[in-house]
């Protein structure tokens, strides 16, 4: 079964935790991203979503473009390990109703995994799956000895 590193995004965006929020939206629009994590230094402390800037944000009109991310980001960060099994983080994301979930190893980021991450994974075709399709590709031979 694979485990996280198999399927998790390495690409993952960060922001400062003295950054704004207005910063924050602009970062997600050009990297085209749902979420950033939030650091301190090099260290992960916390997660920004569009839901968060939605909900924390707008809905609550603090429309001012100074309010610190570190205002409204979800904290603590909950996280996996990347050798942890796929498993483990579904029960990881639905015990915290998130859908994003940080993978750290030695303290350092190392990625995320998404729930779109897992529906990606789910939707591949297995080896036996791609074994009946090529063999279906070949004409039956008849083998009599």
């Amino acid at each position: 079964m694979p485990s996280i590193k198999d399927i998790m995004e390495t690409n993952v965006i960060t922001l400062e935790t003295h950054k704004t929020v207005y910063d924050a939206a602009v970062l997600m629009t050009e990297k085209k991203r749902g979420c950033l994590i939030i650091t301190e230094g090099l260290v992960p402390v916390g997660i920004i979503t569009e839901r968060d800037i939605v909900r924390r944000f707008v809905y609550q009109n603090f429309l001012q473009r100074e309010t610190k991310i570190s205002e409204i980001m979800s904290k603590p960060l909950v996280t996996i390990d990347p050798d942890s099994s796929l498993r483990e983080a579904a029960r990881v994301m639905v015990k915290n109703a998130i859908r994003r979930l940080p993978v750290i190893k030695d303290n350092k980021l190392v990625g995320i995994i998404t729930t779109s991450d897992f529906a990606r994974h789910l939707s591949k075709k297995s080896t036996t799956e791609k074994m009946f399709e090529a063999m279906a590709r070949y004409p039956q031979v008849s083998t009599s000895y």
